[in-house]
């Protein structure tokens, strides 16, 4: 039988992610005097998502077309940039010494009989914590494509852009929404990128990336082909190996396909931790508290609405104060610098 985590080894406070939620919650988490705290990053910075996926000067708004959302807890940004908004999260991660392990994924979360988790990485290390938060997304699952793909172009099919891709080398990116546009807007300056989509229109997209495929696209700088869906995906077995056949009867081949086809909540991984769900979204309470004691969600996976940075912040303030500090773990009276 598992027992509870000893003192000597033991965390207060593990966040899996460190995304905008992820540092909020940490951030809020030091104001109430929580000291052992670990951030866990799959990607190989904090706000990995926002680093790579926004071009060197894109506009990043802090709600989704103009929501009326306020700030809440300690952790806030203003209308900016890709820059301005990184430099804000990081500057978070400075003041608070948050403590981030890149380039980590997380394998499973189990908790322990005698109270508490123990969390395994994909590198087979061991974190021994009190209480868990994930912060992961939604898109901790990238949605897959209904046709095979041959498992002889693993490393050449991408569903994020965790893994570098060469410069020089082709790149098919299959999607139609915001992820896709994005993807294509990193890619182009160093690789030969084809936008492929089912649809014709790009509504799923906001405006601001939509204005600029129809600038890479009209200068030359990246080809889109609408109504192309893909029909199968074989290995041509020599460089370039993705061969795609299109429905409309087209053959092209790339040394890369990357998928931008949505997410969808990370059902096994929560189940694997005991969380229950309703149909697809996790169940937690107003806390967002999930059902297993001491593991509360946060950010995208139960903030709701679209692309609201403030609401992933705000999640990580209630986790903190009407969750975590009224349940789990001792905590400063807010204001007063002591504990009570």
């Amino acid at each position: 039988m598992d027992e509870g985590p000893a003192d000597a080894d033991l965390l207060d406070l593990l966040i899996v992610g460190a995304g905008p939620a992820g540092i909020a919650t940490a951030v809020e988490a030091r104001q109430a005097g929580i000291q052992r705290i670990l951030l866990l990053e799959k990607g190989p910075s904090h706000s990995f998502s926002i680093e790579k996926l926004y071009t060197p000067g894109k506009r990043v708004d802090k709600v989704y077309l103009g929501q009326a959302v306020d700030c809440e807890g300690a952790v806030c940004i203003v209308d900016g940039t890709r820059e301005t908004v990184l430099e804000t999260l990081d500057g978070f991660v400075r003041q608070y010494g948050l403590e981030v392990r890149s380039g980590t994924e997380v394998a499973s979360i189990t908790p322990l009989e005698g109270g508490g988790f123990e969390v395994l990485d994909a590198r087979n290390t061991r974190y021994r914590t009190r209480t868990v938060v994930i912060a992961i997304g939604v898109y901790g699952r990238p949605n897959k494509p209904d046709h095979p793909i041959p498992s002889s172009l693993k490393g050449l099919i991408h569903f994020d852009l965790t893994e570098e891709i060469p410069p020089g080398e082709s790149v098919l990116v299959v999607g139609g929404g915001n992820t896709a546009l994005e993807y294509m807007e990193y890619l182009y300056a160093e690789h030969p990128v084809t936008l492929a989509y089912r649809g014709t229109e790009f509504t799923k997209a906001n405006g601001v990336n939509q204005r600029i495929l129809q600038n890479l696209e009209a200068a030359g700088q990246a080809v889109v082909w609408r109504n192309a869906g893909i029909a199968t995906l074989r290995d041509a077995g020599e460089a370039p190996r993705a061969e795609a056949t299109f429905k409309d009867g087209r053959i092209a081949r790339f040394h890369h396909v990357l998928f931008a086809l949505g997410g969808t909540t990370p059902e096994g991984f929560l189940r694997q931790a005991g969380v229950e769900l309703d149909g697809k979204h996790p169940r937690v309470d107003h806390r967002f508290h999930s059902t297993v004691p001491g593991l509360y969600l946060a950010g995208d996976l139960v903030a709701g609405g679209k692309g609201s940075i403030v609401k992933a912040f705000n999640t990580g303030r209630a986790v903190v104060w009407e969750g975590l500090c009224q349940d789990h773990l001792e905590c400063r009276i807010p204001g007063t610098g002591e504990k009570p």
